[in-house]
Order: structure tokens, then C-alpha cells, then sequence
């Protein structure tokens, strides 16, 4: 929203809130689909190869690493909700065509190698448009009596986003041998989400120079921005671990651990991939909630590194040879970690940024998760061949751990209280 545009205040029978929280829940439900269906193509039906795995699960992630600050500039320069509407449309594209190579068994690892880069492009210019556009929606709604604080509004669309991926989890779960119906499904449920973003009324955004060179200026503008905020700043960082050593070993060990060391055929793989997911997002869900249902922490940075430190320790554990029940019970309680992480950092990135600099603060902190996790999934994948999934797991373990203590070590997040990121959001010099 333009700095000088007043909200729209007109009366609606359903809250703008709810159109919100029902955007996130379609998307990362056919999300949670892709989740199951994408590595399960990969790893199952292609067998491919650890290093294979790595590089294919890196396609996905790499083109939004290099298109993020572009979706940033976007979300600050276009309507949200036309904008998301075609967004999704595009994607829903990329699911036909998948599900069409998979009837014609035409299915091949570059094609989907193509279809991975296509959806990260996708998903770099929709995401920080999507989260972006959350303070503009509370603002609409505290102008129409209903005022909601971005921690709680940040901890029920964790909620939403995870029990949504869930859902989509169990449904892939059923997919068996014949995946063709079910990407179909993720298809149809990206139609619906276009549809859905057009109940969005967030007014097209003024302010910024529509021109290359504005363009560039801005994008040099918001990165200095980043790394200069004191709580920008040690997110950047925290964003950048994590996306090496979590993210590359969630998207790479899962499947390889499963195919090696508790073996199958490729229903039982796949069953107990999505087991896997289940379990972790069901767990992710569970924490999501109770936050949403307490009062908002006051040391939102403590809790978010301690859930990387909990993270460390079940990564050390994957080392270790186990029932496979025992293996998913442990993943469980990463989940519920993962969903303290996720609300925090959301918490803080979105009180914390200055609302001119939105856009291009929620994409360059998304980059960070999106660079490291090519180079987590790279890496993985490589010591996965050579040491076997289970020992390459000690390696993002121990990295896990060391980032982790530095961040509270060195950087202010550890002490950082909730009421210190609204200050500095207003611009309040003594916050700083």
C-alpha cells in the first residue's frame, strides 16, 4: 500500500483475513503435495542416483535464490491479489504438464529437472508478494474494528500453512503407483487459489520509481537496508544456515534414508516418505497452534535458536541406526521445533522491517533459506554417496549446532524482546 492511501474500509461479509489465511492454506496444500510428489518422482519412479537427488531437489530451489529480490521489487510495485491470481495459474500450467508426461510415461529426469526450475521461478515472485501483502491486510482490518497483532496473525498463518501442507502430504501419501490423479489434484487446487487471491484488496502500491535503474537503486537500497538492521541483520544469518544445513538435509536425507536403509518397493517408500512429512508437519502444526492460541513471546530470537539447537541434536541422531517408528518419533520432535522456528522468524522479519522496505526485506531474508538450500542439497547428496545418508547426516549436524551458538553468542538476537522489533519498525532510534 502506497504511504499516502488510506485502507479500504469498506464493509465485507468475510473478513479480508480470512481470504488471506484461506490463500496460504490452497497454496501450501498442493505445496504439501509437492512435497511427497516431486522427490518420490525423483528418488522412486526414477531411481535416481544420491547425487541426482541432490542436484534435482536444487532445481527447485536455485532459480529462487536468483529471482527472490525481483519478486520483492514486485511485491512493492504491484496489486497483490491479480498479481498472486496469475502466479498461481502458472503454476497450475507446470502441474498439467507434469501430469500429462507422467500418462504418456514420457516422464524423464529433465524434464523434471524443467519443471523444478519453472515452478522456483514461480514460487521466488509469489512468495515475498504473499507475505508482503499480511501487514497491508491487518492494517484494512484493524481500520474496520477487527485489530489483530502481526505475532498472532504470523503464528495462525504458520498454523494454517502447515496444517494446509499436511493435508497435502496425506493426500500424496495416496498416490501409490499411479501419481497422474493426484498432481491433477495440485493442478485444480492452484486454479482454486487464483481465484481465491482476487478477494485480496490491498490498492496498487505507490512510492517507488517504475524504471530500471529505480529498480536497481531500490534492490541496492534494501540489501544495505538488511545488513545494516540490527535484527536484519542476524536473521540474514540464522536464514542462511538454515537453509544449508535444514532444508538441504530435510529435502535430500529423507528419501535416501528410506530407500537404503529401510528399503521396499516404491508404494512402501513412498508410503513412508510421506509418513515422514506427516509426522514432521503434523508435529509443526501442534506448536503452530499453541502459539497462536498464547500470548506472544517476549524473546522471540531465544526460541528460535534454541528449535535450531533441538534441530542440531535430532540431525546427530539420524546417524544412528533405528526402528523406522523410532526414526519418525524423532522427526516428530524436530516438527515441533520447526514450528516454533517458522512463527518466530516470521514474527520478527515482519515486525522488525520498515514497511517501505517490506517487499525487498521478506525476499532477501527468503534468499537466504533459498541459497543454502542448493548448496545443503549439493553437499548432502555428495557425502550421502559417500558416506551412506545416515553418517552424511553428522555433517549438517554439526553445522547446525556451531551457526547456532554463534548466533546467540554474537549477534543481539538472543536477547532480542518483541516489544525491540515493533521500535524498530517505527523507526525508534533508541531501539537501535
Amino acid at each position: 500500500m502506497g504511504p499516502h492511501q488510506p485502507p479500504d474500509v469498506r464493509p465485507r461479509f468475510v473478513s479480508e483475513l480470512g481470504v488471506y489465511y484461506a490463500l496460504v492454506g490452497v497454496y501450501f496444500f498442493a505445496f504439501g503435495m509437492q512435497f511427497v510428489l516431486f522427490p518420490s518422482l525423483v528418488a522412486f519412479f526414477l531411481d535416481a542416483t544420491p547425487q541426482g537427488v541432490g542436484l534435482a531437489q536444487s532445481a527447485l530451489s536455485a532459480p529462487m535464490f536468483c529471482l527472490l529480490i525481483f519478486g520483492g521489487l514486485l511485491a512493492e510495485r504491484a496489486r497483490a491479489g491479480p498479481t498472486l491470481a496469475v502466479l498461481h495459474l502458472v503454476f497450475a500450467f507446470a502441474s498439467i504438464s507434469l501430469c500429462l508426461a507422467v500418462l504418456n510415461n514420457a516422464l524423464t529426469y529433465s524434464f523434471l529437472i524443467g519443471y523444478a526450475t519453472l515452478v522456483g521461478a514461480c514460487a521466488a515472485f509469489m512468495m515475498p508478494v504473499r507475505d508482503a501483502a499480511l501487514n497491508g491486510v491487518i492494517e484494512r482490518e484493524a481500520a474496520r474494528g477487527r485489530t489483530t497483532s502481526i505475532a498472532t496473525a504470523a503464528a495462525v498463518t504458520t498454523a494454517v500453512q502447515i496444517g494446509a501442507q499436511i493435508a497435502g502430504i496425506l493426500a500424496a501419501r495416496m498416490a501409490g503407483p499411479s501419481p497422474a490423479a493426484f498432481i491433477a489434484l495440485q493442478a485444480l487446487t492452484l486454479a482454486v487459489g487464483a481465484a481465491i487471491a482476487l478477494g485480496l484488496r490491498a490498492p496498487k502500491p505507490t512510492g517507488h520509481e517504475r524504471s530500471i535503474s529505480g529498480a536497481v537503486r531500490d534492490i541496492r537500497e534494501g540489501v544495505a537496508y538488511c545488513f545494516k538492521n540490527p535484527v536484519m541483520g542476524p536473521m540474514l544469518i540464522s536464514a542462511a544456515y538454515v537453509g544449508v544445513f535444514v532444508i538441504g538435509s530435510f529435502q535430500v536425507l529423507f528419501p535416501l534414508i528410506i530407500r537404503d536403509a529401510y528399503g521396499g518397493d516404491d508404494e512402501t517408500q513412498q508410503d513412508r516418505l510421506g509418513a515422514l512429512f506427516a509426522f514432521f508437519w503434523g508435529a509443526s502444526f501442534l506448536s503452530a497452534v499453541a502459539l497462536s492460541r498464547l500470548k506472544p513471546l517476549q524473546q522471540p530470537g531465544r526460541a528460535l535458536i534454541a528449535s535450531h539447537l533441538i534441530a542440531a541434536v535430532v540431525l546427530f541422531t539420524f546417524a544412528i541406526p533405528k526402528p523406522f517408528l523410532l526414526f519418525a518419533g524423532l522427526v516428530a520432535l524436530w516438527g515441533l521445533a520447526a514450528g516454533v522456528a517458522i512463527s518466530q522468524s516470521r514474527t520478527i522479519t515482519q515486525a522488525a522491517a520498515e514497511p517501505r522496505y517490506l517487499g525487498r526485506v521478506l525476499a532477501v531474508y527468503s534468499m537466504g533459506f533459498m541459497g543454502g538450500a542448493p548448496i545443503g542439497s549439493t553437499i548432502v547428496g555428495f557425502a550421502a554417496s559417500e558416506l551412506g545418508p545416515r553418517l552424511a547426516a553428522i555433517i549438517p549436524a554439526v553445522g547446525l549446532a556451531v551457526a547456532s551458538l554463534a548466533l546467540a553468542l554474537l549477534t543481539p538476537l538472543w536477547r532480542l524482546k518483541l516489544e525491540q522489533t515493533t521500535l524498530l519498525n517505527r523507526g525508534d532510534d533508541d531501539a537501535r
